[in-house]
């Protein structure tokens, strides 16, 4: 069974709590989202621990510390949504990918997969490459705590493409198949946040070009799901196969 995540359960501050506080622009609709858009760049700069609700609320121009309290219930209820404003344009995304190569007849091509499962993660990267952070504070928290998004709980795009890539994968058991999967997403998103961190130190020593480093990834990856399997017990082992609809949950977001 999934580890699940009780983030964003928190009950909301009531809005007469911060009477004559002096914040009479909490309750903004642009004070919300500038509080997504310092949560995701500070976590993904500094880490998880490393930040606190009042250094978002401060930044995000907020005089009162219970803002992100009074907005998304706790620290968890921040991130989930940051997680949920970048998951759905990342899923509406692949579903406009998974049609394109239906059309041309690549539904279960291996490669054509990786990019249904990645390119949205890049293309997001690249759109914004001096203002988005979202490699990085995926990195820090989506293996954690995305599970705990209540989207992900629905039969997505997402789902589907893992599917399929388990399918193609017909040389690897279907568990083993499944964490490979998760594995090199893992890689993927690990690499981009590191590309991430060496574009704002203007470090050019290696990979300084975002589309090689981009290339180089999706060549690893599709390397990665090639593969064979090292160890024969590995093959048969009892949790080789996958359960339900567990298959669908690597952690791809």
């Amino acid at each position: 069974m999934r580890r699940r995540s009780d983030a964003g359960h928190g009950i909301p501050v009531s809005p007469a709590r911060l009477q004559g506080s002096g914040d009479v622009d909490s309750q903004s609709p642009d004070a919300k989202s500038a509080m997504i858009e310092i949560a995701e760049k500070l976590i993904g700069e500094r880490g998880l621990d490393n930040v606190s609700m009042r250094d978002v609320a401060s930044l995000a121009g907020q005089r009162n510390n219970s803002a992100v309290q009074y907005h998304f219930g706790s620290r968890d209820g921040l991130i989930i949504e940051v997680l949920r404003r970048r998951l759905s344009e990342i899923v509406i995304d692949r579903q406009q990918r998974l049609a394109e190569i239906d059309e041309a007849g690549l539904g279960t091509d291996l490669p054509s997969l990786v990019h249904v499962l990645l390119g949205p993660i890049v293309d997001l990267v690249r759109r914004r490459p001096e203002a988005t952070h979202y490699a990085r504070f995926l990195q820090r928290v989506g293996p954690v705590m995305a599970p705990g998004v209540p989207e992900t709980d629905l039969r997505t795009a997402t789902d589907d493409a893992v599917v399929r890539l388990i399918d193609a994968m017909s040389h690897l058991p279907r568990r083993v198949a499944f964490e490979r999967i998760d594995l090199a997403t893992q890689m993927f998103t690990g690499a981009l946040a590191v590309f991430e961190d060496r574009r704002d130190v203007r470090n050019t020593v290696v990979n300084a070009d975002f589309e090689k480093v981009v290339a180089h990834l999706y060549d690893m990856v599709e390397a990665a799901l090639r593969a064979g399997i090292s160890s024969p017990s590995e093959s048969a082992s009892p949790s080789s196969e996958v359960d339900g609809d567990a298959e669908t949950r690597a952690d791809v977001r």
